[in-house]
């Protein structure tokens, strides 16, 4: 089962009123995540309602999973070209050596053959590196963006004042992640109790949809990085392993026939 359905149903069995701890027993566990840790103990301690907010977390699991499985659809390609590259070389050369071209000897005998299976292999060594560092780099991240206003707003639903709100939203945030919210975020929250304070306007309502609006910028930062990979995917394919089938596989052969006639 995805961690984004888990989370979906743990959301449905709290809002149907089981506690915390026992709708996190029946569904056997919840996602190891620091920023699912925060949520849960914010409510905790100020005895706020959680769904709403496991909701939207569940809503950022799918998207993970849809763009991871994006990658693995957009990598298929390339990997399978370079499957086929890596074998084609070794099945020509065997096949010429049952034909009676002496391709062991040939490339044993020549020093030049002996780099140029080298190279081969350097290139397609390099080319599995850099294919895996631009997947790393486009594969995304559980990042904690938008969390605190989350937590402000699930502390400010506990019954407490919005200055306390604040104050046990970044303290429990400190404790989790070891480290302060963004300025940005920061920013948003001392925005959102302004407006609220001044207008009466609903302060969850408002922290709520600045999360929604950070984690959706930072959705759509991913999706650009997919949309890269499609392309630069093809890169090392043609600057590394095509050159490698060449020096592996073309080359070895037509010295070989050369050599035979």
């Amino acid at each position: 089962m995805s961690d984004s359905l888990t989370l979906v149903k743990f959301a449905g069995l709290v809002r149907s009123g089981v506690s915390i701890d026992k709708a996190i027993q029946i569904i056997g566990g919840l996602p190891e995540d620091r920023s699912l840790r925060y949520l849960l103990r914010v409510a905790q301690d100020v005895g706020s309602a959680v769904a709403g907010e496991i909701d939207q977390v569940a809503s950022i699991y799918l998207n993970r999973e849809r763009a991871i499985q994006r990658i693995a659809v957009a990598q298929t390609g390339p990997k399978a070209s370079a499957r086929l590259v890596l074998w084609l070389p070794l099945a020509t050369l065997f096949l010429a050596q049952l034909t009676g071209l002496d391709i062991v000897q040939a490339v044993s005998k020549n020093q030049i053959l002996v780099i140029s299976f080298g190279l081969g292999g350097l290139l397609l060594a390099v080319a599995k590196l850099v294919s895996g560092k631009l997947i790393k780099k486009a594969t995304p991240t559980n990042d904690n963006l938008g969390f605190f206003l989350l937590g402000v707003a699930m502390a400010c639903s506990g019954g407490i004042s919005l200055h306390k709100a604040q104050n046990k939203a970044l303290e429990i945030y400190k404790e989790i992640f070891n480290q302060i919210p963004t300025r940005h975020e920061l920013q948003l929250c001392a925005e959102a109790l302004h407006t609220a304070t001044h207008t009466g306007a609903r302060v969850g309502e408002l922290l709520r949809a600045s999360a929604e609006e950070m984690q959706r910028e930072s959705a759509t930062r991913s999706e650009v990085k997919i949309e890269k990979l499609n392309i630069r995917l093809l890169l090392p394919l043609g600057f590394a392993v095509l050159p490698a089938f060449i020096l592996i596989a073309v080359i070895p052969l037509t010295v070989s026939i050369l050599g035979s006639q």
